[in-house]
């Protein structure tokens, strides 16, 4: 498939297990998607720096820097970003501050 047509996905979350989790489940889509997948909120927003992503999926709660704020900083260098929350933490102000953010919390 063109490398025009992929559509390019960031994987954040601090739980490297899961993101390896989500590297199986997602292996059949390799040829539609670029998917990175990263482990922390601060390497994500270098990687943003660097290069703008068609999604972001994030992790809602995480050292240094949160979901939230990740998405924030996400809006801010690639407006055009669809920007996902997937949580297991579904604490109402923690979803009230992803929903400011995000286009979709996932929990």
């Amino acid at each position: 498939m063109n490398d025009i047509a992929r559509k390019s996905i960031l994987f954040v979350d601090d739980e490297e297990r899961l993101l390896q989790g989500l590297q199986r489940m997602l292996r059949p889509m390799r040829g539609l998607w670029d998917m990175e997948f990263l482990t922390s909120g601060t390497e994500a927003i270098r990687r943003l720096g660097e290069r703008c992503f068609d999604v972001i999926v994030s992790d809602m709660k995480m050292p240094e820097v949160d979901g939230a704020t990740l998405l924030h900083e996400a809006r801010n260098i690639c407006p055009s970003c669809i920007r996902m929350v997937l949580s297991g933490q579904a604490e109402p102000t923690s979803v009230l501050r992803a929903t400011q953010v995000a286009h979709q919390y996932m929990s």
